[in-house]
């Protein structure tokens, strides 16, 4: 066995392997929701309301944002992880940037 069957990638030639599926969240009561999870809802950022503070990626408890490469904002990265029970993100959003169309109170 070599070192990349060791790491797990693929050789020359080869497709890299995949990397192990990421667990499902198990923070927070009851099933994941979002836009791939089933409902049709999912977390939306305002345009132009982000100012990159992080502050969603700090108080989401299943990990649904991520910060941005080029343009230096939080994104949406996994909106099927939102849980409609929770909406820490939009209540701690100091831009109230956040809302959650389609989503039924």
């Amino acid at each position: 066995m070599g070192l990349r069957d060791a790491l797990g990638i693929g050789r020359k030639g080869e497709g890299a392997v995949d990397a192990p599926a990421r667990p499902a969240s198990a923070a927070g009561p009851g099933p994941a929701h979002g836009a791939h999870g089933g409902v049709s809802w999912a977390p939306r950022i305002e345009a132009g309301a982000c100012r990159g503070c992080g502050t969603c990626l700090d108080e989401c408890p299943t990990g649904v944002f991520a910060m941005g490469r080029h343009d230096k904002g939080a994104r949406v990265a996994r909106p099927q992880d939102c849980r409609d029970t929770c909406d820490k993100c939009a209540t701690h959003c100091p831009e109230e940037g956040i809302s959650f169309p389609g989503r039924k109170p």
